[in-house]
């Protein structure tokens, strides 16, 4: 391993650790206004979008499996017309969209969901307002996420 894959890799570890601390943080944050008072929650609250995290990376590698005998056949074919299993001209950022389009909507789901939850909490926002701040709030940082993961820490490997 070279020194410049030591310093990518030691990279997406600090990017990857900093964006569940901002999702704990932020979760924790909200349920200060969607639960007031109520400590628990906002423990609770801050995991789960952190967790949430997690979930969307799952999607990504559900779909990957799904797809990948398409991939595999797609690559035997070429591999028998051509003699070379990899096309020459494609470019790595060529699919990340399909990785936006898949993770960027699990978490704010999973986002809305723990805010619908949350929402119960007595003395809140109530179940529709709160569902609603956490699931326009897991919109956003689900994109930030999903650029951070893509850009740093998949990359890494």
């Amino acid at each position: 391993m070279s020194r410049g894959e030591v310093r990518n890799a030691g990279k997406a570890i600090l990017y990857t650790v900093g964006l569940f601390a901002a999702a704990f943080a932020i979760g924790a944050w909200l349920a200060g206004y969607a639960a007031p008072g109520h400590e628990a929650a906002w423990w609770i609250s801050g995991a789960l979008l952190a967790v949430g995290l997690v979930v969307g990376l799952k999607v990504l590698e559900a779909a990957a499996l799904l797809a990948a005998p398409f991939w595999l056949a797609k690559m035997a074919a070429r591999w028998a017309v051509t003699g070379k299993p990899l096309d020459p001209r494609q470019d790595g950022d060529r699919h990340d969209w399909i990785a936006y389009l898949l993770f960027v909507p699990s978490y704010a789901l999973f986002a809305l969901l723990t805010g619908a939850g949350i929402g119960f909490v007595s003395g809140g926002l109530g179940f529709f307002l709160s569902a609603l701040l956490y699931g326009a709030v897991g919109v956003v940082l689900g994109a930030v996420a999903a650029r951070v993961l893509l850009k740093h820490a998949l990359d890494a490997g």
